[in-house]
C-alpha cells in the first residue's frame, strides 16, 4: 500500500510541476521572466528620479547662491 501511496504522489508532483511551472515556461508566461522586466523597469526610474533631484538640488543651490566649494559627497543609499 505505501509504495502505491508513493507512487501516487510522485504523479501528483510531476502533473503539478508541469501545470505550474513548465506549460507556463514554455508559452512564455513565466512569473520570473515577468518580475524580472519588472524589476528593471523599477531600477530605470530610480535611477531617472535620482537624476532628476540631482538636478533641482544643484538649481536650487545656485538660485540661492550656495554653491558647494570642494567635492561633493557621494550620493547615499538609505
Amino acid at each position: 500500500m505505501s509504495t502505491g501511496l508513493a507512487a501516487l504522489l510522485a504523479i501528483a508532483t510531476i502533473a503539478a510541476v508541469y501545470y505550474f511551472c513548465v506549460r507556463p515556461h514554455r508559452r512564455g508566461k513565466c512569473a520570473t521572466a515577468s518580475n524580472l522586466a519588472q524589476n528593471a523597469d523599477v531600477d530605470r526610474q530610480v535611477a531617472e528620479l535620482r537624476e532628476e533631484l540631482r538636478v533641482l538640488r544643484a538649481q536650487d543651490a545656485l538660485d540661492s547662491g550656495r554653491v558647494p566649494s570642494g567635492e561633493p559627497a557621494p550620493p547615499t543609499d538609505a
